[in-house]
C-alpha cells in the first residue's frame, strides 16, 4: 500500500518508470518501497476529445495523507511520466483515498 495503476501508456513505459516512481513516492511519503504496488492496465480509449488517442492516466490508491501530500504526489508522478510521454501529452493523476476500515490485509482491516 499505496497502489499505483497506470493506463494509457505502453507496458514498457510503465516498467521503465516503475522503479523511480516507487522510490521517489516512498521517499516523499516515508512509506517503505516494499509496500507499493505498480499495475499496468492495458486500455483502449473509445471516445475522447483526443479522438480516441490514449493519454497517461495514473490512479493512486492510498490512505488519506492530506491535501499537501496529495498535491506533492501528483506533481511528482507527473514529473516522472512527463519525460517519457513528451511535453504535449496530457497526464491525468487521480488520487483515490482508501478507508482504513474497508482495506483488509490477510482478512484484517487496518
Amino acid at each position: 500500500m499505496p497502489h499505483i495503476r497506470c493506463r494509457g501508456m505502453q507496458r514498457e513505459t510503465v516498467v521503465a518508470i516503475s522503479e523511480t516512481l516507487v522510490e521517489q513516492l516512498a521517499d516523499l511519503t516515508k512509506a517503505p518501497a516494499a509496500h507499493f504496488t505498480v499495475e499496468y492496465i492495458p486500455t483502449e480509449f473509445i471516445a475522447t476529445r483526443f479522438g480516441g488517442q490514449a493519454y497517461p492516466f495514473i490512479e493512486l490508491f492510498w490512505f488519506d495523507r492530506g491535501q499537501e501530500m496529495q498535491d506533492a504526489a501528483a506533481k511528482l508522478i507527473t514529473s516522472i511520466v512527463r519525460p517519457v510521454v513528451g511535453n504535449d501529452a496530457e497526464i491525468a493523476v487521480v488520487v483515490q483515498p482508501l478507508n482504513r476500515s474497508g482495506y483488509y490485509d490477510n482478512g484484517e482491516h487496518y
